[in-house]
């Protein structure tokens, strides 16, 4: 295969996209996704306008591709904190301190993922539900580290665990909440702890 600069022509479409997806990320997670345009993006990549299409069809096709690079990088660190035998709640806080240090330690993909990525189209809308989808499955998948009453609908109760962090999470980004680091995992807790007593068996007889 022919050769330019060491590089193949694929390995320089896949150095022009992901060039593309790092200056995006940049610019989505401070300036914003309504403030942001192809030509932006462009500028700070230092590419030509025409390689634009080679890659994306849209900004939001760019946008979708950033989320799901930032929740592919996070959600193997998080599914390695369950099944490790130590008991449901220390695991569920393993769970919640990478997920909280990776949006808080870098503000910008808990921008990125919690309010960008509510205001762009529906590429991103599909990428940001396939995330939280396989959050839902790594917090089902803990749940069921622990007794469960066979009557529950564990997914449901893991949808409302993976809804409730994220807005806790997503008012501390943007300012309606001031918690720490260690009060986010706390609270988080707190809901995970809360669901896992509801669904253990002879919880309503307890009511």
């Amino acid at each position: 295969m022919r050769t330019y600069g060491g590089l193949t022509a694929q390995e320089r479409v896949a150095r022009r996209r992901q060039l593309l997806m790092d200056s995006a990320f940049e610019l989505f997670s401070t300036q914003g996704f309504a403030r942001t345009s192809i030509r932006a993006v462009l500028r700070r990549s230092g590419l030509q306008d025409r390689y634009f299409a080679e890659s994306f069809a849209s900004l939001d096709e760019l946008m979708a591709a950033v989320v799901e690079a930032v929740w592919d990088e996070q959600l193997p660190r998080i599914a390695a904190c369950v099944g490790t035998g130590r008991p449901r709640e220390e695991q569920a806080r393993d769970v919640l301190r990478v997920l909280v240090d990776n949006m808080m330690s870098d503000p910008r993909k808990g921008r990125l993922q919690l309010i960008e990525a509510l205001v762009a189209g529906p590429a991103t809308a599909r990428a940001r539900q396939r995330g939280l989808r396989r959050m839902d499955e790594i917090v089902r998948a803990l749940l069921h580290e622990g007794p469960v009453d066979p009557r529950t609908d564990v997914l449901a109760k893991s949808v409302a665990v993976v809804g409730g962090v994220s807005q806790l999470l997503r008012t501390t980004i943007d300012g309606t909440l001031d918690l720490t680091q260690e009060a986010l995992v706390d609270e988080g807790a707190f809901l995970f702890e809360a669901v896992a007593n509801h669904i253990t068996p002879g919880a309503a007889g307890r009511k």
